[in-house]
């Protein structure tokens, strides 16, 4: 039973390693946050202004599209107009024609607007886009010590991470369910080592003694003991 708890002992540790190093990997350092968070609001503005620039030369598509259909209705009211053969009908097709010239000159706007945000946003973008590659070579350079910190613990997390699963298929089924039970339960902490204050033997996670008899199966390493207060299995390691 001695081997199963250090297993578990040690597996736990292994489990909370990468966990560990894998929020160390993934955060950004203080003294580079501000050099990473201006870098990304560079990328975003490119993108940004590269999905504004998309959906306005959509829109002017479209608006182009609008503009030769009206003029083609206003053709089309014209002719009408000089083969009308009454004053009523020649005031129904003139409302027509009036209606129609105020959506041309509402369109004729709108493309016109088009036409000036689309001109200064590919201005923009150029720029941005001409400058993008030296900001990302200099970004990278401020965050070379970072990255290379990050590939060590990557060789780390993928030295533990092959331990853990060498771990995990050695230990009985039974006991490795138990211990993930515990593990979710008890947030990362299923396996609570066992301290010596003075002449007394506590659990190190809720500091509660442990009994005579429960150390002594304890020390005997026969069997898995658990705290009688927090509910987590006790690991005793004599040379500890």
């Amino acid at each position: 039973m001695s081997s199963v708890l250090d297993q578990l002992y040690r597996l736990q540790d292994r489990i909370q390693f990468v966990r560990d190093r894998v929020r160390e990997r993934d955060t950004v350092p203080a003294d580079l946050v501000e050099v990473d968070r201006e870098f990304r609001e560079k990328v975003e503005a490119v993108e940004k202004l590269q999905a504004r620039l998309s959906e306005a030369e959509k829109e002017q598509r479209k608006s182009e599209t609008e503009f030769a259909d009206l003029r083609e209705k206003q053709k089309k009211y014209q002719t009408q107009l000089r083969s009308v053969q009454s004053s009523r009908e020649y005031s129904a097709v003139l409302n027509e024609i009036d209606g129609v010239d105020r959506q041309i000159r509402t369109t004729e706007e709108r493309l016109l607007a088009l036409e000036e945000e689309i001109e200064s946003a590919r201005s923009e973008l150029a720029t941005r886009e001409q400058n993008l590659p030296a900001e990302t070579a200099q970004h990278e350079e401020r965050l070379k010590d970072w990255r290379m910190a990050q590939r060590v613990i990557n060789d780390e997390l993928a030295a533990a991470e092959a331990e853990i699963q060498r771990l995990e298929s050695e230990i009985p089924p039974r006991d490795r369910s138990e211990f993930h039970r515990l593990l979710d339960k008890k947030r990362g902490l299923a396996v609570s080592r066992v301290i010596q204050i003075a002449s007394s033997y506590s659990c190190s996670a809720c500091h509660v003694k442990i009994r005579p008899a429960a150390l002594q199966v304890l020390k005997a390493g026969r069997e898995i003991v658990y705290c009688d207060s927090c509910k987590r299995i006790l690991y005793y390691n004599a040379h500890a």
